[in-house]
């Protein structure tokens, strides 16, 4: 009888089996049938008690292994929950973008620092050159974005000409721009001493 047929009349005989094809078939190869033979029923008593046996210690040593676990078995404890780490920015671009918008509005804070500060000080030293009238100085000086490569002196210098001329068109023509002591302005002032001091030389102005 051929391999193939004694393994399948095997299986047969010895029903539902924890046994795997290939360890009946290991079986089968251990124990040969002479060549032009075939298996009597001494042959299928001895495999199907041999392999029931064998099955039965084989249960009984898996059921025995299962309970020493069960009462062996020491569950681990779970490790804690690593924190989650801040998530990065999404790459570099990102951060470099969020670094220059901070960059630039503490740059823009700056300015109006300085700004402010140009314009207390170049208000206080045009109104030390006489440019007195408040509204035609604030006029004068209203939305200025100061140089401030320039000193205070240099923008004095640069403002007094628009003072003068803002003056002119708010106020008219008949007040100098500038007054050195509420009166009058220094144009005012210096034809009067012109014609003072000529007066005296002439003899027409007496002392």
């Amino acid at each position: 009888m051929e391999q193939e047929k004694i393994l399948s009349t095997l299986s047969e005989k010895l029903g539902e089996t924890s046994f795997s094809p290939q360890t009946l078939q290991t079986y089968v190869e251990l124990n040969p049938i002479a060549e032009g033979s075939e298996p009597d029923e001494a042959y299928w008593n001895k495999a199907v008690n041999f392999l029931k046996g064998m099955q039965g210690q084989y249960n009984h040593d898996v059921a025995t292994r299962v309970e020493d676990f069960k009462k062996n078995y020491k569950p681990q404890p779970t490790p804690p929950t690593p924190p989650t780490p801040p998530v990065p920015p999404k790459n570099d671009d990102e951060l470099e973008k969020k670094l220059k918008e901070l960059e630039a509005r503490l740059d823009a804070e700056d300015s109006k620092k300085v700004q402010a500060d140009l314009l207390k000080k170049v208000t206080a030293a045009m109104k030390a050159k006489q440019a007195n009238d408040d509204y035609v100085l604030s006029k004068t000086l209203q939305g200025v974005t100061f140089d401030t490569k320039k000193t205070v002196d240099e923008l004095v210098t640069e403002f007094l000409p628009k003072y003068d001329a803002e003056y002119k068109a708010c106020r008219g023509y008949g007040t100098a721009p500038r007054t050195s002591d509420g009166s009058g302005g220094t144009q005012h002032n210096a034809a009067s001493g012109y014609f003072e001091r000529k007066g005296k030389k002439e003899g027409w102005k007496k002392n």
